[in-house]
């Protein structure tokens, strides 16, 4: 039978052997701690959509010659760009029809009204350019998109602005209100102030 001192040393080797696995347990003998896995960085963002030649675009499409469309303010996508285009040359040839089909129906009900009148006639008879001074259409084909447009008549030049929101495959557009701003020529709307 083991005396008490026996005992004693055999339960500090316990305790000393059970320390000891613990430790080895934890960390095999290491002080230091594991580091944590460092996640991989996120793939990059895709490139932004390469903006289209709006010039060629133009001389394409043979649109009238006061139709100004900086390549700077050009979209990624010719859709937007076409449609674009299409409304400007609506206004400065003063084509009722062509820009009712590019309108949604209240501005219909406003171009009627503005035709019956001979406002549309007498405002559109007046314009020497017509210039795309603003753009933000993210994407490609995207759901909807603004578009400002400076009006150059002579002797001063106003800004006319527009959304415009994908329906049945073709963009529809709606009046928004204009800037206060007048100047005298449309490229100096370049800028983006128009209030």
């Amino acid at each position: 039978m083991p005396n008490a001192t026996t005992r004693i040393i055999g339960g500090v080797l316990i305790t000393a052997l059970l320390a000891g696995s613990i430790t080895t347990l934890s960390g095999c003998g290491d002080s230091k701690p594991k580091p944590k896995p460092v996640a991989p960085p996120p793939p990059p963002p895709p490139p932004p959509p390469k903006q289209i030649d709006a010039g060629a675009l133009l001389q394409t499409m043979r649109a009238d010659q006061r139709i100004q469309f900086p390549n700077e303010k050009a979209p990624g996508d010719e859709s937007v760009a076409r449609s674009v285009i299409d409304l400007a040359t609506a206004i400065v040839k003063g084509d009722d029809k062509a820009m009712g089909d590019l309108l949604v129906s209240t501005g219909k009900d406003v171009l009627d009204s503005l035709t019956a009148s001979g406002a549309w006639d007498d405002a559109t008879a007046k314009i020497e350019a017509i210039r795309v001074v603003e753009l933000a259409a993210p994407g490609e084909k995207p759901p909807s998109f603004s578009v400002s447009l400076a009006v150059q008549e002579p002797g001063i030049a106003y800004v006319m602005r527009f959304s415009a929101t994908l329906d049945n495959g073709t963009y529809k557009y709606t009046g928004l209100p204009g800037g206060r701003l007048t100047r005298t020529r449309a490229n100096q709307f370049d800028d983006g102030k128009f209030d």
